[in-house]
């Protein structure tokens, strides 16, 4: 029943809560990635910027056409930063910070649906001019089949322990009367400092990579309506 205030200064009476039983649970769906995102760049440094920035250009159209020769197709390859800036260093004579060259960083992100050509890009790269591995993901494209799966099984899990808590309280569950349906994912795999192999002897055996698997989770807060026997 709702409460209401019939004059001024009447007490207001907070309506009466039914019975409930309030329960967190958590489902979890192991997934394989089907997405992997390289990141390998160039960076280059010479006495005057124009000069770091020549020899970056060619380092790095050569990297380039190395991965688009593995049949990565343009569209999949972007360029994730540029950057120019100065090799600073502090003269004791001088008794100031005084520029000794320029540093030129040039970082493109490479994403491919065929996962042994993560190893290749990196291989590509470092065989043509790259000196940077920025970072490497192996990621889920579409996630919405495994969330709603671990959704699931957070509700029925959440179910079977109001139920159980019930039954040892002398009762049963009659209903559901909230649910709140928070989405968590553990932070996708980072190979190169987690799962993944790399391998390369000094014969510059190919890079080996490791997918993995990810981890899509969710967790549900719910309250259950408790009803005595």
């Amino acid at each position: 029943m709702v409460p209401m205030a019939t004059s001024a200064g009447a007490q207001v009476v907070p309506a009466e809560q039914p019975p409930a039983i309030s329960v967190n649970a958590r489902g979890e769906v192991q997934v394989a990635p089907d997405r992997a995102r390289v990141q390998v760049g160039v960076e280059t440094q010479a006495k005057t910027s124009a000069a770091a920035a020549a020899e970056n250009n060619k380092k790095q159209a050569a990297v380039l056409k190395a991965i688009r020769d593995l049949g990565i197709p343009q569209a999949q390859i972007r360029t994730l930063g540029y950057n120019v800036m100065p090799i600073q260093r502090y003269d004791d004579k001088l008794k100031r910070t005084v520029i000794d060259g320029y540093q030129v960083s040039n970082i493109v992100s490479v994403e491919t649906e065929k996962l042994e050509l993560a190893g290749q890009v990196i291989d590509a790269g470092l065989a043509n001019g790259a000196n940077r591995v920025a970072g490497l993901d192996f990621f889920v494209k579409d996630r919405s089949k495994a969330q709603e799966e671990a959704l699931a099984q957070a509700v029925a899990q959440a179910r079977k322990q109001a139920e159980v808590a019930a039954r040892a309280a002398g009762g049963q569950i009659a209903g559901l009367l909230e649910i709140i349906v928070n989405d968590y994912e553990r932070p996708e795999p980072r190979p190169m400092m987690a799962m993944a192999k790399m391998e390369m002897d000094a014969a510059g055996a190919a890079t080996e990579l490791s997918a993995g698997t990810s981890t899509i989770a969710v967790n549900v807060m719910t309250r259950w309506r408790f009803s005595a026997r």
